[in-house]
């Protein structure tokens, strides 16, 4: 069960404790309203966030290999298309029994000028327009994999649910970056240290921290 489908579950068990004693109409319009905003988030929300720990040992395997991330919410209306670099990672626990997140120390590379939906691409590299970002320093961020792109080489990132052959719904399952904007990353990319994967087992746990 993922976050958000965990949130509305939680939401509708409190409701229906307070309208028990109410009518029948009143109850089937609230498990209406609870049904189409559970399958809304299944749609545009998150699909591989919370997965089992198998999964996110090869996912966390998959994106330290390289230290390059694209971030693109390809099942939302419109979303910026950002380039990071990951420096440490791990898969923590979750409220949810058996089920992990892989939690990344990433700093914010490049931000694209504008949003995109996923009938946009691929996009011709004359309409790509990127911007350094100006973030301040680190930060640790949970992932879907879905949302998440690892780079494969020349110009090319691939959903890393894609590779790690997940079912989901995704949009775009490939995203090439103008070039310029991968030749810049590189400098950035040179002078960090290689990216540390750390891989819970069940009776461990790490803290981020100790990454930085």
């Amino acid at each position: 069960m993922s976050a958000g489908t965990f949130a509305i579950y939680s939401c509708f068990m409190m409701k229906l404790s307070h309208i028990a004693g109410g009518t029948q109409v009143g109850l089937v319009l609230l498990l209406v309203a609870v049904l189409e905003l559970a399958f809304a988030g299944h749609c545009l929300g998150d699909q591989l966030q919370w997965n089992p720990l198998p999964v996110c040992r090869d996912a966390a395997k998959v994106i330290a290999r390289q230290p390059l991330l694209v971030s693109f919410c390809s099942q939302a209306d419109e979303d910026y298309v950002e380039l990071w670099l990951v420096r440490g990672l791990e898969a923590v626990t979750t409220s949810a029994p058996s089920l992990y997140e892989v939690v990344l120390s990433v700093k914010r590379l490049y931000r694209s000028d504008r949003a995109f939906s996923s009938e946009d691409f691929p996009v011709p590299e004359e309409q790509w327009g990127f911007h350094e970002a100006h973030d301040p320093g680190w930060f640790a961020v949970g992932i879907d994999l879905a949302y998440v792109y690892v780079y494969e080489g020349g110009t090319s990132f691939r959903c890393v649910a894609r590779v790690l052959g997940l079912p989901c719904a995704v949009g775009v399952d490939a995203i090439c970056l103008p070039d310029h904007v991968l030749k810049e990353a590189a400098v950035c990319r040179q002078a960090k240290r290689q990216t540390t994967a750390w891989l819970l087992d069940e009776a461990s746990e790490r803290c981020l921290r100790s990454s930085r």
